[in-house]
């Protein structure tokens, strides 16, 4: 019997993996697919999310923006900060890096072993995988994504799922240049989501995502944006895109029960403002890691995850729930007053490098709703 046992080897699972091993227990990672494994993403980390990261990172790096480009139909204006914005990565390599780097801390790894089953057991939770082999621990994580089975057979409420379509070319270096410091969001014609271009040298993501995707034609979306930024570049093969969820919650619901937890997308715990899901997923790692290490030592239940989620993650992450529901569904006037006073676009960068907060930029955007209010509808009240 392990210890823990940790469905899907991502970001997240992949963290909770190696802090667990590191610290002695009896880790063992169950991957559905082999390693490496295509894995649609714009794959930008954060600044925020360096701190999380076992170190050699940099090795697998592919560029690092420093500039942010946020247009409409109409306009764009660019913010250039003095720190790279983000750090891009391939995923499946990236990916494949930390599953390695947990194993050598001394878990093992499983792949191309999807599971079908969990059940309770007296000691803990018995996985049954699609070849009918079987696997037991004392503690489990659910770490398999958005689409993943793990908050169903646990009984734990499921996140909401946007979607995205992206693409991944391999563009000359005369129209990389362009994107090669850059990562540029538009925001004209996709409700409650936006299109964007992510440098990764010598590829360009490019994508189209709504929280809220019901009735909405992604793919022709896709296909004019992409007619729209590549110019009169055209692939010599056909274009393949990819689909993939954007698990996220608008209310904190249980992630643990018993003696198991749901962490990254399995949790739904993407940022549901910029759909940013790989800090999530580091974070939530390290803190089902931290929850774990503390209830082995009495053999207790996990319930302090839902705590600690409650008190250290979830408080800016309500901040941004909230900053989408302002912004979203009037995206075309925000844009406009953002063009205007780009202080806002600025701060939501210092977001993204981890010195400012969600609670902070929400605070900073009514203020300036209520500015602009002013400004529009002043006060003509005259005595009588």
């Amino acid at each position: 019997m392990d210890d823990v046992i940790v469905i899907g080897a991502g970001p997240a699972g992949n963290t909770a993996a190696w802090r667990l091993a590191e610290s002695g227990l009896k880790v063992l990672v169950i991957e559905a697919k082999a390693i490496p494994r295509v894995k649609p993403c714009g794959g930008a980390l954060t600044s925020r999310a360096l701190d999380l990261l076992p170190e050699g990172f940099s090795s697998y790096t592919k560029s690092h923006p420093t500039q942010w480009t946020f247009s409409n139909a109409r306009r764009q204006v660019t913010i250039t900060s003095s720190t790279p914005y983000c750090h891009t990565v391939e995923r499946q390599y990236f990916d494949q890096w930390l599953a390695e780097h947990a194993v050598s801390r001394g878990a093992r790894l499983i792949e191309s072993s999807p599971v079908t089953q969990i059940e309770p057991i007296a000691e803990g939770y018995q996985i049954t995988t699609e070849s009918g082999s079987h696997y037991t621990a004392r503690y489990l994580i659910g770490a398999d994504g958005g689409h993943g089975i793990s908050a169903r057979l646990l009984g734990l409420p499921r996140a909401q799922n946007g979607a995205a379509m992206e693409v991944e070319l391999e563009v000359p270096e005369s129209l990389f240049d362009k994107f090669s410091s850059r990562v540029e969001v538009d925001i004209a014609q996709y409700p409650w989501g936006y299109a964007w271009v992510i440098p990764r040298y010598p590829i360009l993501n490019i994508g189209v995502g709504s929280f809220r995707p019901k009735k909405l034609a992604l793919k022709s979306l896709l296909d004019n944006y992409l007619n729209f930024k590549l110019g009169d570049f055209r692939p010599s093969s056909p274009i393949k895109p990819l689909a993939h969820p954007l698990p996220h919650r608008t209310r904190l619901g249980p992630l643990a029960r018993g003696h198991a937890l749901l962490v990254g997308d399995a949790a739904g715990l993407m940022d549901a403002f910029s759909a940013e899901g790989i800090y999530s997923a580091l974070r939530t790692g390290h803190l089902a890691a931290n929850t774990i290490l503390s209830a082995t030592k009495d053999n207790l239940p996990l319930d302090s995850y839902n705590l600690v989620i409650q008190a250290e993650f979830w408080p800016n992450l309500r901040s941004a729930i909230k900053m989408a529901y302002l912004f979203y569904p009037l995206a075309k006037f925000w844009s406009e007053i953002f063009f205007n006073d780009t202080h806002l676009l600025e701060q939501y960068l210092q977001v993204a490098q981890g010195t400012t907060t969600y609670q902070q930029l929400l605070h900073d955007t009514e203020m300036s709703l209520l500015n602009h209010a002013k400004i529009r509808w002043p006060n003509t009240r005259t005595s009588e």
